[in-house]
């Protein structure tokens, strides 16, 4: 070997020279290491995943959660504006719901959601044949009971409990049944 170029052997685990080499391929600074680990940015993953299953649970769960007794009032109708056999549509517990208030004969006033038990539709009261009646698919409830006495549905009308106070008649709340 004349050559002029020395022979490279390789190096030696406690060169100085390959911890040097290494650091100039990859110039990686170690205080840089503390601000955010693939291990921490998993953990934050993780939680904020759970935190947002949880909350969307929890919301959900109070939107289904029964109204109590603070819920107020919806105002009807006044007494004297509903003569014998006479009814009155209102909307309850909301706008998105709505309920009857019906004048009955020898009853007095009863209140009924007006949503059939069946497929939704609107209840109508026909005086002339003392019925509560569904136009979709011919559904009869009592008015006096609000249960079904005929067509397809099979669950009787929720009750709305009504209040008369100074003349005016209230929504209180309604019962499932």
């Amino acid at each position: 070997m004349n050559d002029a170029t020395p022979m490279r052997h390789p190096p030696q685990p406690n060169d100085p020279t390959l911890h040097e080499d290494w650091r100039e391929e990859f110039p990686y600074r170690h205080d840089e290491d503390e601000q955010m680990t693939r291990r921490d940015l998993l953990r934050f993953l993780v939680a904020g995943s759970g935190a947002l299953f949880l909350a969307t649970g929890a919301i959900a769960i109070s939107g289904n959660l029964p109204k109590g007794a603070n819920v107020k009032a919806v105002a009807v109708a006044r007494v004297d504006e509903l003569g014998e056999n006479e009814f009155r549509v209102f909307d309850f517990p909301d706008q998105y719901g709505q309920g009857i208030v019906i004048n009955l004969p020898g009853k007095g006033l009863v209140a009924y959601s007006d949503v059939c038990t069946h497929l939704s539709c609107a209840v109508l009261y026909q005086p002339d044949q003392k019925r509560l009646f569904c136009p979709c698919h011919e559904g009869v409830f009592d008015p006096t009971t609000g249960n079904v006495r005929a067509g397809p549905p099979t669950r009787p009308l929720p009750v709305i409990q009504l209040a008369v106070q100074n003349g005016i008649i209230y929504a209180v709340k309604m019962e499932e049944r």
